[in-house]
């Protein structure tokens, strides 16, 4: 059994959707160097194949066939096989919640991302109502119950992956939510109402946040230090 390891998957279509929206709005270059890490069976890939010319795909064992999506196999916990400031954009779409070492993930996109690079990371939203009750009721997280072990092993608030990101080098720009998601022990959403989004209703959220450095020459990491998180108010507001 390997702990976190979950081949060929996939995610859901709200966080396609706003995963798209995100690259969209970012509006790189055609010619980009773009990271999908993490991208199992290459869903998300190929919509990025809209947007830039070649896309680079790593997971433990990537099941792509495409001319314009390189493919690279490898251990999401271990260091990246990738050169420093390497890429100008890495999106990493339920990924984090499987792997043991956050901290050590997300040091390595900002490693390999270049100053002004674009990131966005997805996972599961611990703050839904529904994930709330279930943490009363059951005293777990509802997509880290013993159905989703071992797959999903690291559940993350907001506020962690805020903390995460700026240790590592990134400011955050925004905490977005899929505005979709399922009422507890049913098929049924709760968008049947259709107030009923953001943060308190959305199964999935999103940090988006770019590597960007101020000079402070007496900084405890040399010459460079990250920004202050910038925009926080965004992580509160229904998406």
């Amino acid at each position: 059994m390997r702990i976190g390891v979950q081949d060929k998957g996939s995610s859901s279509e709200p966080i396609y959707r706003l995963a798209e929206r995100t690259v969209r709005n970012w509006g790189l270059p055609y010619s980009s160097m773009v990271l999908d890490l993490g991208g199992g069976a290459g869903h998300f890939a190929a919509t990025l194949t809209n947007y830039f010319e070649q896309v680079h795909v790593i997971d433990f064992s990537p099941i792509i066939t495409s001319k314009r999506i390189l493919c690279s196999s490898g251990d999401l916990n271990e260091r990246l096989p990738y050169s420093d400031a390497t890429f100008d954009a890495v999106v990493s779409l339920e990924v984090i919640e499987h792997l043991e070492n956050p901290r050590h993930f997300v040091r390595e996109i900002a490693r390999i991302l270049k100053v002004n690079g674009q990131c966005l990371i997805t996972t599961p939203n611990q703050i839904s109502l529904s994930s709330r009750l279930c943490l009363l009721l059951r005293g777990e997280f509802q997509h880290f119950q013993d159905s989703n072990y071992p797959a999903h092993i690291t559940a993350l608030l907001p506020i962690d992956l805020k903390r995460i990101a700026t240790e590592a080098g990134l400011a955050v720009r925004s905490i977005s939510y899929t505005g979709e998601g399922r009422i507890p022990g049913t098929s049924i959403r709760w968008q049947i109402i259709p107030p009923l989004t953001g943060k308190w209703f959305s199964d999935n959220l999103a940090i988006i946040a770019v590597k960007v450095y101020e000079e402070r020459p007496h900084s405890a990491i040399g010459n460079k230090a990250p920004l202050e998180l910038i925009d926080q108010s965004a992580a509160d507001g229904p998406r």
